[in-house]
Protein backbone atom coordinates (compact mmCIF):
# COMPACT_ATOMS: atom_id res chain seq x y z
CA UNK A 1 0.00 0.00 0.00
CA UNK A 2 2.62 2.19 1.01
CA UNK A 3 4.48 1.91 -2.74
CA UNK A 4 0.89 2.62 -4.21
CA UNK A 5 0.37 5.91 -2.06
CA UNK A 6 4.04 7.07 -3.27
CA UNK A 7 3.26 6.56 -7.00
CA UNK A 8 0.24 8.80 -6.75
CA UNK A 9 1.15 11.08 -5.02
CA UNK A 10 3.98 11.55 -7.36
CA UNK A 11 4.58 15.01 -9.01
CA UNK A 12 4.41 12.92 -12.36
CA UNK A 13 1.48 11.41 -11.68
CA UNK A 14 -0.41 13.32 -13.96
CA UNK A 15 1.84 12.93 -17.06
CA UNK A 16 1.41 8.99 -16.28
CA UNK A 17 -1.94 9.38 -16.05
CA UNK A 18 -2.52 11.14 -19.37
CA UNK A 19 -0.31 8.21 -21.29
CA UNK A 20 -2.02 5.78 -19.49
CA UNK A 21 -5.90 6.92 -20.99
CA UNK A 22 -4.07 8.07 -24.31
CA UNK A 23 -2.86 4.21 -24.38
CA UNK A 24 -6.20 2.64 -23.22
CA UNK A 25 -8.28 4.55 -26.11
CA UNK A 26 -5.91 3.97 -28.88
CA UNK A 27 -7.57 1.06 -29.81
CA UNK A 28 -9.63 4.13 -32.04
CA UNK A 29 -7.21 4.82 -34.06
CA UNK A 30 -8.31 2.28 -36.77
CA UNK A 31 -11.66 3.30 -36.07
CA UNK A 32 -11.84 5.20 -39.23
CA UNK A 33 -14.89 7.48 -40.13
CA UNK A 34 -18.27 7.66 -38.39
CA UNK A 35 -21.32 9.49 -39.38
CA UNK A 36 -20.78 13.39 -39.34
CA UNK A 37 -16.83 12.50 -40.11
CA UNK A 38 -18.73 11.81 -43.71
CA UNK A 39 -20.37 15.60 -44.08
CA UNK A 40 -17.27 16.66 -42.59
CA UNK A 41 -15.34 14.90 -45.56
CA UNK A 42 -17.60 15.89 -47.89
CA UNK A 43 -18.08 19.69 -46.87
CA UNK A 44 -13.81 20.51 -46.67
CA UNK A 45 -13.15 18.35 -49.79
CA UNK A 46 -16.29 19.30 -51.98
CA UNK A 47 -19.36 17.10 -53.64
CA UNK A 48 -20.09 17.39 -56.70
CA UNK A 49 -24.11 16.48 -55.65
CA UNK A 50 -23.97 18.29 -52.77
CA UNK A 51 -21.89 21.13 -52.67
CA UNK A 52 -24.71 23.94 -52.70
CA UNK A 53 -26.31 22.48 -49.53
CA UNK A 54 -22.90 21.60 -47.66
CA UNK A 55 -21.82 24.90 -47.59
CA UNK A 56 -17.79 26.05 -46.88
CA UNK A 57 -15.36 24.34 -45.55
CA UNK A 58 -15.41 26.61 -42.35
CA UNK A 59 -19.14 25.56 -41.70
CA UNK A 60 -18.35 22.03 -41.30
CA UNK A 61 -20.91 21.81 -37.87
CA UNK A 62 -23.39 24.10 -39.87
CA UNK A 63 -25.33 21.01 -40.53
CA UNK A 64 -29.17 21.87 -41.22
CA UNK A 65 -29.40 26.18 -41.07
CA UNK A 66 -33.29 26.28 -40.83
CA UNK A 67 -33.62 26.74 -44.63
CA UNK A 68 -36.77 25.07 -45.64
CA UNK A 69 -34.92 24.89 -49.79
CA UNK A 70 -31.61 23.85 -48.82
CA UNK A 71 -33.42 21.13 -46.60
CA UNK A 72 -35.42 20.04 -49.35
CA UNK A 73 -32.78 19.33 -51.53
CA UNK A 74 -30.97 17.61 -48.90
CA UNK A 75 -34.30 15.34 -48.61
CA UNK A 76 -34.85 15.20 -52.20
CA UNK A 77 -30.56 13.45 -52.81
CA UNK A 78 -31.21 11.10 -49.27
CA UNK A 79 -29.38 12.63 -47.06
CA UNK A 80 -32.35 12.96 -44.95
CA UNK A 81 -35.59 11.30 -44.59
CA UNK A 82 -38.46 12.23 -46.09
CA UNK A 83 -40.63 12.80 -42.56
CA UNK A 84 -37.13 15.75 -42.22
CA UNK A 85 -39.16 19.19 -40.86
CA UNK A 86 -38.95 21.50 -43.28
CA UNK A 87 -37.94 24.30 -41.10
CA UNK A 88 -35.22 22.17 -39.37
CA UNK A 89 -31.95 23.69 -37.89
CA UNK A 90 -28.81 21.69 -36.35
CA UNK A 91 -26.53 24.57 -36.89
CA UNK A 92 -23.68 24.82 -34.05
CA UNK A 93 -21.25 27.12 -33.32
CA UNK A 94 -17.63 25.84 -32.83
CA UNK A 95 -15.06 27.90 -34.64
CA UNK A 96 -12.28 26.16 -32.58
CA UNK A 97 -12.76 23.19 -33.12
CA UNK A 98 -13.25 23.87 -37.26
CA UNK A 99 -9.42 24.84 -37.22
CA UNK A 100 -8.22 21.74 -35.63
CA UNK A 101 -10.18 19.68 -38.19
CA UNK A 102 -9.16 22.07 -41.17
CA UNK A 103 -5.64 21.40 -40.21
CA UNK A 104 -6.07 17.88 -40.59
CA UNK A 105 -7.74 17.82 -44.13
CA UNK A 106 -4.66 20.35 -44.60
CA UNK A 107 -2.03 17.63 -43.76
CA UNK A 108 -3.37 14.43 -44.24
CA UNK A 109 -6.71 14.84 -45.48
CA UNK A 110 -7.86 10.61 -46.79
CA UNK A 111 -5.72 9.53 -42.84
CA UNK A 112 -8.32 8.85 -40.22
CA UNK A 113 -5.86 7.19 -38.60
CA UNK A 114 -3.85 10.53 -38.24
CA UNK A 115 -6.83 12.34 -37.42
CA UNK A 116 -7.64 9.79 -34.51
CA UNK A 117 -4.36 10.55 -33.35
CA UNK A 118 -5.02 14.21 -33.26
CA UNK A 119 -8.13 13.51 -31.26
CA UNK A 120 -6.09 11.72 -28.44
CA UNK A 121 -3.31 14.09 -27.99
CA UNK A 122 -6.40 16.31 -27.39
CA UNK A 123 -7.35 13.62 -24.70
CA UNK A 124 -3.85 13.57 -22.80
CA UNK A 125 -3.74 17.40 -22.70
CA UNK A 126 -7.04 16.78 -20.91
CA UNK A 127 -5.83 14.16 -18.53
CA UNK A 128 -2.88 16.17 -17.28
CA UNK A 129 -4.79 19.57 -16.89
CA UNK A 130 -7.01 17.42 -14.73
CA UNK A 131 -4.44 15.96 -12.66
CA UNK A 132 -2.98 19.30 -12.45
CA UNK A 133 -5.77 21.06 -11.45
CA UNK A 134 -6.87 18.13 -8.75
CA UNK A 135 -2.97 18.69 -7.52
CA UNK A 136 -3.98 22.42 -7.11
CA UNK A 137 -7.37 21.91 -4.98
CA UNK A 138 -5.93 18.76 -2.97
CA UNK A 139 -2.55 18.87 -2.55
CA UNK A 140 0.46 16.72 -3.52
CA UNK A 141 -1.71 14.28 -1.95
CA UNK A 142 -2.58 10.49 -3.02
CA UNK A 143 -6.64 11.25 -2.51
CA UNK A 144 -5.35 13.99 -5.80
CA UNK A 145 -3.48 11.20 -7.50
CA UNK A 146 -6.25 8.97 -7.00
CA UNK A 147 -8.98 11.50 -8.55
CA UNK A 148 -6.73 11.56 -11.57
CA UNK A 149 -6.34 7.88 -12.17
CA UNK A 150 -10.23 7.36 -12.15
CA UNK A 151 -10.61 10.36 -14.57
CA UNK A 152 -7.84 9.06 -16.84
CA UNK A 153 -9.35 5.32 -16.89
CA UNK A 154 -12.84 6.70 -17.30
CA UNK A 155 -14.80 5.00 -20.11
CA UNK A 156 -17.06 7.82 -20.73
CA UNK A 157 -13.91 9.26 -23.07
CA UNK A 158 -14.38 6.46 -25.66
CA UNK A 159 -16.81 8.51 -27.81
CA UNK A 160 -15.02 11.81 -27.67
CA UNK A 161 -11.68 10.28 -28.46
CA UNK A 162 -12.93 7.89 -30.75
CA UNK A 163 -15.28 9.71 -32.88
CA UNK A 164 -13.21 12.40 -35.11
CA UNK A 165 -16.93 14.68 -35.11
CA UNK A 166 -16.59 14.47 -31.42
CA UNK A 167 -13.77 16.42 -30.83
CA UNK A 168 -15.17 19.67 -29.46
CA UNK A 169 -16.06 17.97 -26.44
CA UNK A 170 -12.20 17.28 -25.56
CA UNK A 171 -11.28 20.76 -26.83
CA UNK A 172 -14.20 22.62 -25.08
CA UNK A 173 -13.53 20.59 -21.40
CA UNK A 174 -9.55 21.54 -22.36
CA UNK A 175 -10.41 25.00 -22.58
CA UNK A 176 -12.53 24.89 -19.56
CA UNK A 177 -10.08 23.01 -16.73
CA UNK A 178 -7.26 25.94 -18.02
CA UNK A 179 -9.47 28.32 -17.36
CA UNK A 180 -10.20 27.59 -13.66
CA UNK A 181 -6.34 26.79 -13.28
CA UNK A 182 -5.53 30.38 -14.65
CA UNK A 183 -8.49 31.44 -12.18
CA UNK A 184 -6.97 29.62 -8.74
CA UNK A 185 -3.71 30.98 -10.20
CA UNK A 186 -5.13 34.67 -10.04
CA UNK A 187 -7.00 33.92 -6.56
CA UNK A 188 -3.58 32.60 -4.90
CA UNK A 189 -1.31 35.64 -6.71
CA UNK A 190 -3.74 38.36 -7.46
CA UNK A 191 -1.76 38.89 -10.57
CA UNK A 192 -4.16 40.68 -13.19
CA UNK A 193 -2.60 38.33 -15.83
CA UNK A 194 -4.10 35.18 -14.72
CA UNK A 195 -7.50 36.55 -14.55
CA UNK A 196 -7.24 37.78 -18.37
CA UNK A 197 -6.33 34.39 -18.97
CA UNK A 198 -8.63 32.94 -17.35
CA UNK A 199 -11.47 34.91 -19.40
CA UNK A 200 -9.64 34.16 -22.70
CA UNK A 201 -9.66 30.67 -21.84
CA UNK A 202 -13.65 30.53 -20.99
CA UNK A 203 -14.35 32.43 -24.10
CA UNK A 204 -11.99 29.56 -26.09
CA UNK A 205 -13.95 26.64 -24.41
CA UNK A 206 -17.28 28.36 -25.64
CA UNK A 207 -15.77 28.62 -29.14
CA UNK A 208 -14.89 25.37 -29.03
CA UNK A 209 -18.39 23.69 -28.58
CA UNK A 210 -21.53 24.49 -26.55
CA UNK A 211 -20.48 21.94 -24.08
CA UNK A 212 -18.07 24.31 -22.92
CA UNK A 213 -20.70 26.04 -21.03
CA UNK A 214 -20.15 23.61 -18.68
CA UNK A 215 -16.99 25.84 -17.80
CA UNK A 216 -18.86 27.81 -15.56
CA UNK A 217 -19.83 24.90 -13.79
CA UNK A 218 -15.73 24.88 -12.69
CA UNK A 219 -15.65 28.73 -11.88
CA UNK A 220 -18.70 28.92 -10.31
CA UNK A 221 -18.44 26.32 -8.10
CA UNK A 222 -15.03 27.40 -7.18
CA UNK A 223 -15.93 31.05 -6.01
CA UNK A 224 -18.46 29.81 -3.98
CA UNK A 225 -16.34 27.17 -1.66
CA UNK A 226 -12.68 27.81 -2.63
CA UNK A 227 -12.23 31.29 -3.32
CA UNK A 228 -11.91 32.83 -0.22
CA UNK A 229 -13.31 36.44 -0.66
CA UNK A 230 -16.49 38.81 0.29
CA UNK A 231 -19.33 38.11 -1.26
CA UNK A 232 -19.14 41.61 -3.23
CA UNK A 233 -16.15 40.27 -4.47
CA UNK A 234 -17.24 37.07 -5.54
CA UNK A 235 -19.54 38.37 -7.65
CA UNK A 236 -17.69 40.93 -9.26
CA UNK A 237 -15.36 37.95 -10.19
CA UNK A 238 -17.85 36.20 -11.55
CA UNK A 239 -19.62 39.45 -13.72
CA UNK A 240 -17.34 39.33 -16.41
CA UNK A 241 -17.82 35.31 -17.29
CA UNK A 242 -21.40 36.61 -17.40
CA UNK A 243 -20.32 39.10 -19.76
CA UNK A 244 -18.54 37.00 -22.00
CA UNK A 245 -21.15 34.20 -22.07
CA UNK A 246 -24.36 36.88 -23.05
CA UNK A 247 -21.95 38.10 -25.66
CA UNK A 248 -21.03 34.68 -26.59
CA UNK A 249 -24.61 33.98 -27.35
CA UNK A 250 -25.64 37.34 -29.11
CA UNK A 251 -22.98 36.66 -31.39
CA UNK A 252 -23.65 32.96 -31.75
CA UNK A 253 -27.67 34.17 -32.59
CA UNK A 254 -26.69 37.00 -34.87
CA UNK A 255 -24.33 34.43 -37.46
CA UNK A 256 -27.35 32.48 -37.27
CA UNK A 257 -26.08 29.35 -35.40
CA UNK A 258 -28.74 27.41 -33.06
CA UNK A 259 -31.38 24.76 -33.16
CA UNK A 260 -35.05 24.38 -34.05
CA UNK A 261 -37.19 21.15 -34.75
CA UNK A 262 -33.91 19.10 -33.48
CA UNK A 263 -35.75 16.47 -31.73
CA UNK A 264 -34.08 15.95 -28.46
CA UNK A 265 -32.16 19.27 -28.25
CA UNK A 266 -33.27 22.08 -26.66
CA UNK A 267 -32.78 25.55 -26.07
CA UNK A 268 -33.22 26.58 -22.36
CA UNK A 269 -34.02 30.06 -23.51
CA UNK A 270 -36.27 29.61 -26.42
CA UNK A 271 -38.14 27.14 -24.39
CA UNK A 272 -37.88 27.03 -20.41
CA UNK A 273 -40.20 24.76 -19.39
CA UNK A 274 -39.61 22.15 -22.04
CA UNK A 275 -36.12 22.24 -20.83
CA UNK A 276 -36.56 21.91 -17.51
CA UNK A 277 -38.74 18.59 -18.18
CA UNK A 278 -35.70 17.31 -19.46
CA UNK A 279 -33.53 18.12 -17.24
CA UNK A 280 -35.92 16.09 -14.68
CA UNK A 281 -35.75 13.47 -17.38
CA UNK A 282 -32.26 13.25 -18.15
CA UNK A 283 -30.42 14.40 -15.27
CA UNK A 284 -30.64 11.28 -13.27
CA UNK A 285 -29.84 8.88 -16.26
CA UNK A 286 -26.39 11.13 -16.77
CA UNK A 287 -26.07 10.35 -12.94
CA UNK A 288 -26.48 6.68 -13.17
CA UNK A 289 -24.42 6.64 -16.59
CA UNK A 290 -21.40 8.52 -14.54
CA UNK A 291 -21.29 6.76 -11.15
CA UNK A 292 -22.75 3.07 -12.06
CA UNK A 293 -24.78 1.53 -14.91
CA UNK A 294 -26.03 1.25 -17.07
CA UNK A 295 -24.43 3.98 -19.97
CA UNK A 296 -27.31 6.94 -20.03
CA UNK A 297 -27.56 6.50 -23.85
CA UNK A 298 -29.75 3.28 -23.10
CA UNK A 299 -31.97 5.73 -21.61
CA UNK A 300 -32.62 7.17 -25.02
CA UNK A 301 -33.20 3.81 -26.90
CA UNK A 302 -35.29 2.39 -23.75
CA UNK A 303 -37.28 5.02 -22.41
CA UNK A 304 -39.54 4.46 -19.88
CA UNK A 305 -39.88 4.60 -16.22
CA UNK A 306 -38.06 1.41 -14.79
CA UNK A 307 -35.01 2.44 -15.64
CA UNK A 308 -35.67 6.37 -14.90
CA UNK A 309 -36.59 4.89 -11.56
CA UNK A 310 -33.76 2.65 -11.00
CA UNK A 311 -31.54 6.36 -12.13
CA UNK A 312 -33.34 8.08 -9.95
CA UNK A 313 -32.78 5.70 -6.80
CA UNK A 314 -29.40 5.21 -7.48
CA UNK A 315 -28.49 9.14 -7.13
CA UNK A 316 -30.75 9.30 -4.04
CA UNK A 317 -28.35 6.81 -2.78
CA UNK A 318 -25.17 8.43 -3.68
CA UNK A 319 -26.63 11.22 -1.94
CA UNK A 320 -27.07 9.91 1.46
CA UNK A 321 -23.68 7.96 0.76
CA UNK A 322 -21.98 11.65 0.63
CA UNK A 323 -24.31 13.64 2.63
CA UNK A 324 -21.52 13.22 5.52
CA UNK A 325 -18.69 14.08 4.07
CA UNK A 326 -20.57 17.12 2.10
CA UNK A 327 -21.87 18.47 5.52
CA UNK A 328 -17.83 18.93 6.87
CA UNK A 329 -15.99 19.61 3.70
CA UNK A 330 -15.67 22.32 1.50
CA UNK A 331 -13.68 20.64 -1.27
CA UNK A 332 -16.16 17.80 -1.26
CA UNK A 333 -18.72 20.26 -1.97
CA UNK A 334 -16.77 22.35 -4.66
CA UNK A 335 -16.32 19.08 -5.99
CA UNK A 336 -20.27 17.62 -6.00
CA UNK A 337 -21.86 21.65 -6.89
CA UNK A 338 -19.29 21.30 -9.89
CA UNK A 339 -20.47 18.29 -10.79
CA UNK A 340 -24.00 18.78 -10.80
CA UNK A 341 -24.19 21.99 -12.51
CA UNK A 342 -22.02 20.98 -15.19
CA UNK A 343 -25.12 18.51 -15.76
CA UNK A 344 -27.53 21.15 -16.69
CA UNK A 345 -25.87 22.08 -20.03
CA UNK A 346 -25.69 18.99 -21.57
CA UNK A 347 -29.32 18.26 -20.65
CA UNK A 348 -30.23 20.44 -23.77
CA UNK A 349 -29.74 17.44 -25.90
CA UNK A 350 -30.13 13.43 -25.64
CA UNK A 351 -28.18 11.66 -22.45
CA UNK A 352 -24.75 10.16 -23.69
CA UNK A 353 -22.01 9.56 -21.70
CA UNK A 354 -19.72 11.37 -24.34
CA UNK A 355 -20.89 14.60 -22.62
CA UNK A 356 -19.63 13.62 -19.33
CA UNK A 357 -16.65 14.90 -19.16
CA UNK A 358 -17.26 18.11 -17.02
CA UNK A 359 -19.04 15.83 -14.56
CA UNK A 360 -16.44 13.27 -14.62
CA UNK A 361 -14.03 16.03 -13.01
CA UNK A 362 -16.20 16.70 -10.09
CA UNK A 363 -17.14 12.97 -9.55
CA UNK A 364 -13.83 11.79 -9.19
CA UNK A 365 -12.57 14.44 -7.10
CA UNK A 366 -15.47 13.37 -5.01
CA UNK A 367 -14.92 9.43 -4.79
CA UNK A 368 -11.24 10.01 -4.14
CA UNK A 369 -12.47 11.99 -0.91
CA UNK A 370 -15.22 10.10 -0.12
CA UNK A 371 -12.63 7.09 -0.31
CA UNK A 372 -10.38 8.82 2.22
CA UNK A 373 -13.38 9.50 4.64
CA UNK A 374 -14.75 6.28 4.11
CA UNK A 375 -11.54 3.90 5.33
CA UNK A 376 -9.97 6.27 7.56
CA UNK A 377 -10.54 5.18 11.01
CA UNK A 378 -10.70 8.70 12.50
CA UNK A 379 -13.20 9.44 10.30
CA UNK A 380 -15.72 6.99 10.93
CA UNK A 381 -14.85 5.62 14.44
CA UNK A 382 -18.38 6.62 16.08
CA UNK A 383 -20.50 5.30 13.04
CA UNK A 384 -22.44 2.73 13.65
CA UNK A 385 -21.35 -0.51 12.48
CA UNK A 386 -23.95 -1.46 9.94
CA UNK A 387 -23.63 2.10 8.20
CA UNK A 388 -19.71 2.40 8.62
CA UNK A 389 -19.61 -1.37 6.57
CA UNK A 390 -22.08 -0.06 3.95
CA UNK A 391 -19.79 2.82 3.17
CA UNK A 392 -16.42 1.08 3.17
CA UNK A 393 -18.47 -1.74 1.19
CA UNK A 394 -20.17 1.05 -1.50
CA UNK A 395 -16.52 2.98 -1.59
CA UNK A 396 -15.15 -0.30 -2.43
CA UNK A 397 -17.15 -0.90 -5.02
CA UNK A 398 -17.56 1.92 -6.66
CA UNK A 399 -13.53 1.96 -6.74
CA UNK A 400 -13.66 -1.75 -8.58
CA UNK A 401 -16.06 -0.17 -11.38
CA UNK A 402 -14.06 2.89 -12.06
CA UNK A 403 -10.78 1.28 -11.66
CA UNK A 404 -10.98 -1.99 -13.07
CA UNK A 405 -14.47 -2.29 -15.58
CA UNK A 406 -14.16 0.94 -16.66
CA UNK A 407 -10.37 0.54 -18.77
CA UNK A 408 -12.03 -2.45 -20.14
CA UNK A 409 -15.05 -0.47 -21.76
CA UNK A 410 -12.57 1.75 -22.29
CA UNK A 411 -10.41 -0.09 -24.75
CA UNK A 412 -13.64 -1.95 -25.96
CA UNK A 413 -16.03 1.40 -26.49
CA UNK A 414 -12.71 3.13 -28.46
CA UNK A 415 -12.39 1.32 -30.73
CA UNK A 416 -16.30 0.59 -31.69
CA UNK A 417 -17.35 4.17 -30.32
CA UNK A 418 -21.04 4.49 -31.49
CA UNK A 419 -22.25 0.56 -32.71
CA UNK A 420 -21.10 -2.15 -33.05
CA UNK A 421 -19.03 -2.66 -35.95
CA UNK A 422 -20.48 -5.77 -37.61
CA UNK A 423 -24.20 -3.35 -37.61
CA UNK A 424 -22.29 0.17 -38.63
CA UNK A 425 -21.03 -2.38 -41.49
CA UNK A 426 -24.38 -3.53 -42.67
CA UNK A 427 -26.05 0.04 -42.27
CA UNK A 428 -22.32 1.86 -44.22
CA UNK A 429 -23.70 -0.95 -47.18
CA UNK A 430 -20.21 -2.46 -47.35
CA UNK A 431 -21.08 -5.03 -49.84
CA UNK A 432 -23.63 -2.82 -52.09
CA UNK A 433 -23.24 -3.86 -55.54
CA UNK A 434 -22.72 -1.51 -58.24
CA UNK A 435 -25.91 -2.28 -60.06
CA UNK A 436 -27.27 0.21 -57.88
CA UNK A 437 -25.35 3.14 -58.96
CA UNK A 438 -26.96 6.35 -60.63
CA UNK A 439 -30.70 3.99 -59.76
CA UNK A 440 -33.20 5.19 -56.81
CA UNK A 441 -31.91 2.57 -53.66
CA UNK A 442 -35.41 2.12 -51.35
CA UNK A 443 -34.70 1.05 -48.33
CA UNK A 444 -37.95 -0.33 -47.32
CA UNK A 445 -37.45 -1.03 -43.48
CA UNK A 446 -34.13 0.47 -42.23
CA UNK A 447 -33.47 -0.39 -38.85
CA UNK A 448 -31.66 3.24 -38.58
CA UNK A 449 -32.34 5.62 -41.55
CA UNK A 450 -30.26 8.30 -39.77
CA UNK A 451 -27.30 5.86 -40.50
CA UNK A 452 -28.08 4.92 -43.77
CA UNK A 453 -28.13 8.39 -44.92
CA UNK A 454 -24.61 9.28 -44.53
CA UNK A 455 -23.89 6.90 -47.60
CA UNK A 456 -25.20 9.40 -49.88
CA UNK A 457 -22.23 11.58 -48.38
CA UNK A 458 -19.23 9.06 -48.49
CA UNK A 459 -20.16 7.02 -51.65
CA UNK A 460 -18.78 10.06 -53.96
CA UNK A 461 -15.54 10.68 -52.02
CA UNK A 462 -14.84 6.69 -51.05
CA UNK A 463 -16.06 5.60 -55.06
CA UNK A 464 -18.45 3.21 -54.24
CA UNK A 465 -21.53 2.73 -56.32
CA UNK A 466 -23.43 5.88 -55.90
CA UNK A 467 -27.53 6.17 -56.41
CA UNK A 468 -29.22 8.67 -57.86
CA UNK A 469 -31.59 8.81 -54.68
CA UNK A 470 -31.75 7.22 -51.30
CA UNK A 471 -35.35 6.06 -50.17
CA UNK A 472 -35.31 5.53 -46.38
CA UNK A 473 -39.58 4.29 -45.98
CA UNK A 474 -39.46 3.45 -42.50
CA UNK A 475 -37.83 2.68 -39.33
CA UNK A 476 -37.92 -1.14 -39.20
CA UNK A 477 -37.40 -1.59 -35.13
CA UNK A 478 -41.01 -2.83 -35.41
CA UNK A 479 -43.11 -5.48 -37.64
CA UNK A 480 -45.20 -3.09 -40.37
CA UNK A 481 -47.34 -4.12 -43.29
CA UNK A 482 -46.90 -3.65 -47.09
CA UNK A 483 -49.82 -2.79 -49.06
CA UNK A 484 -49.61 -2.39 -53.28
CA UNK A 485 -52.52 -0.54 -54.25
CA UNK A 486 -51.19 -0.01 -57.28
CA UNK A 487 -48.46 -0.49 -60.05
CA UNK A 488 -46.70 2.35 -58.77
CA UNK A 489 -47.75 2.30 -55.64
CA UNK A 490 -47.32 0.90 -51.67
CA UNK A 491 -48.57 2.27 -48.20
CA UNK A 492 -46.78 1.06 -45.58
CA UNK A 493 -48.64 0.72 -42.25
CA UNK A 494 -45.46 0.34 -38.88
CA UNK A 495 -46.99 -0.79 -36.31
CA UNK A 496 -45.36 1.69 -33.98
CA UNK A 497 -45.94 4.60 -36.53
CA UNK A 498 -43.52 7.04 -38.38
CA UNK A 499 -40.83 9.11 -37.09
CA UNK A 500 -40.64 7.30 -33.33
CA UNK A 501 -37.10 6.41 -32.09
CA UNK A 502 -34.56 9.62 -31.04
CA UNK A 503 -32.80 9.14 -34.02
CA UNK A 504 -36.26 9.78 -36.42
CA UNK A 505 -36.99 12.18 -33.85
CA UNK A 506 -33.55 14.18 -34.58
CA UNK A 507 -34.58 15.38 -38.11
CA UNK A 508 -38.59 16.38 -36.43
CA UNK A 509 -39.38 17.02 -33.12
CA UNK A 510 -42.31 15.63 -31.70
CA UNK A 511 -43.69 19.47 -31.27
CA UNK A 512 -44.04 19.17 -34.63
CA UNK A 513 -45.97 15.94 -35.70
CA UNK A 514 -46.85 14.73 -38.97
CA UNK A 515 -50.57 15.45 -39.70
CA UNK A 516 -53.17 13.71 -42.36
CA UNK A 517 -53.05 14.80 -45.61
CA UNK A 518 -49.12 16.36 -45.53
CA UNK A 519 -47.71 15.43 -48.61
CA UNK A 520 -43.88 15.42 -49.40
CA UNK A 521 -43.17 15.21 -52.92
CA UNK A 522 -39.88 14.31 -54.25
CA UNK A 523 -37.86 13.49 -57.35
CA UNK A 524 -39.32 10.13 -58.10
CA UNK A 525 -41.70 9.51 -55.11
CA UNK A 526 -44.28 11.44 -53.46
CA UNK A 527 -45.23 10.11 -50.00
CA UNK A 528 -48.59 11.43 -48.41
CA UNK A 529 -49.83 10.87 -44.34
CA UNK A 530 -52.92 8.93 -44.81
CA UNK A 531 -53.64 8.33 -40.89
CA UNK A 532 -52.10 9.67 -37.45
CA UNK A 533 -53.10 9.18 -33.60
CA UNK A 534 -50.32 10.48 -31.82
CA UNK A 535 -47.56 10.07 -34.95
CA UNK A 536 -47.88 9.56 -38.75
CA UNK A 537 -49.47 5.59 -38.86
CA UNK A 538 -49.85 5.05 -42.21
CA UNK A 539 -48.58 6.41 -45.41
CA UNK A 540 -48.91 6.08 -49.06
CA UNK A 541 -45.77 6.10 -51.45
CA UNK A 542 -46.42 7.23 -54.92
CA UNK A 543 -43.53 6.24 -57.36
CA UNK A 544 -43.29 8.20 -60.86
CA UNK A 545 -42.48 4.37 -62.48
CA UNK A 546 -43.86 0.81 -61.54
CA UNK A 547 -42.55 -0.49 -58.85
CA UNK A 548 -40.88 -3.43 -60.76
CA UNK A 549 -38.84 -0.41 -62.96
CA UNK A 550 -35.32 -0.99 -63.25
CA UNK A 551 -34.60 2.59 -62.23
CA UNK A 552 -35.53 1.09 -59.12
CA UNK A 553 -33.55 -0.74 -56.40
CA UNK A 554 -35.23 -2.46 -53.64
CA UNK A 555 -34.03 -3.30 -50.22
CA UNK A 556 -35.01 -4.47 -46.99
CA UNK A 557 -33.11 -5.27 -43.63
CA UNK A 558 -33.53 -8.66 -42.41
CA UNK A 559 -31.41 -10.43 -39.99
CA UNK A 560 -28.96 -7.81 -39.47
CA UNK A 561 -28.47 -6.93 -42.93
CA UNK A 562 -29.58 -5.73 -46.00
CA UNK A 563 -31.11 -8.35 -48.40
CA UNK A 564 -33.25 -7.53 -52.39
CA UNK A 565 -37.32 -7.04 -51.71
CA UNK A 566 -39.99 -7.39 -54.24
CA UNK A 567 -42.85 -5.43 -53.86
CA UNK A 568 -45.96 -7.50 -53.40
CA UNK A 569 -48.29 -7.61 -56.14
CA UNK A 570 -51.36 -5.50 -56.89
CA UNK A 571 -54.16 -5.57 -54.51
CA UNK A 572 -51.64 -8.22 -52.01
CA UNK A 573 -50.10 -7.42 -48.52
CA UNK A 574 -46.58 -8.80 -46.85
CA UNK A 575 -45.48 -8.27 -43.14
CA UNK A 576 -42.06 -7.31 -42.48
CA UNK A 577 -41.17 -9.23 -39.04
CA UNK A 578 -39.01 -7.78 -37.06
CA UNK A 579 -36.46 -9.72 -34.29
CA UNK A 580 -38.69 -10.17 -30.57
CA UNK A 581 -35.76 -8.10 -29.40
CA UNK A 582 -36.69 -5.23 -31.28
CA UNK A 583 -39.47 -5.01 -31.23
CA UNK A 584 -39.94 -5.11 -27.34
CA UNK A 585 -37.39 -1.83 -27.33
CA UNK A 586 -39.60 -0.40 -29.42
CA UNK A 587 -42.94 -1.26 -26.84
CA UNK A 588 -40.87 1.05 -25.13
CA UNK A 589 -41.26 4.00 -27.16
CA UNK A 590 -45.38 3.49 -26.64
CA UNK A 591 -45.44 4.11 -22.89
Amino acid sequence: MKSIKVILEHRRLPLWAAVLGTVLASSSLNTGFLLDDYFHRATILGSDQLNDFLGEPQEMFRFIRGNPQRTHQAIDVGILPWWTYPELKGDFFRPLTVQTHLLDYALWPHRPFLMHLHSLLWLAALIFLVGLLFRRILGPTWIAGLATLLFAVEDAHAIPAGWIANRSVLLATVFGVACLLAHDRWTQKQTVYWYLLALILWLASLCSGEAGIATSALVFAYVVWLQRTSLRHKFLSLLPYGVILVGWRIIRNQLGHGVHGLGPYVDPLDNPLRFIAALVERAPALIAGQWTFPPSDLFVFAPGMTLWSWAVIMAAVLTALFWPLLRRDRTARFFATMMLLSLIPICATMASDRLLTFVGIGAFGLLAQFTQFSFSPTQTGNWKTIYRRLVKFSAGSLLVLHLAVAPILLVAMAANPLVPEDFMKAVRFETLPSEVADRDLVLVNSPFPFFTSYYMLRAELDGLPLPQHLRSLATGLGDMTIVREDEKTIVIVPDYGFNITPLDQLVRSEQHPLKIGDQVKLSGMTAEVLSVSERATKVRFRFDVPLEDSSLYWLRWREGKFEPFVPPAIGKSTVLRAPPVKRILMSDYQE
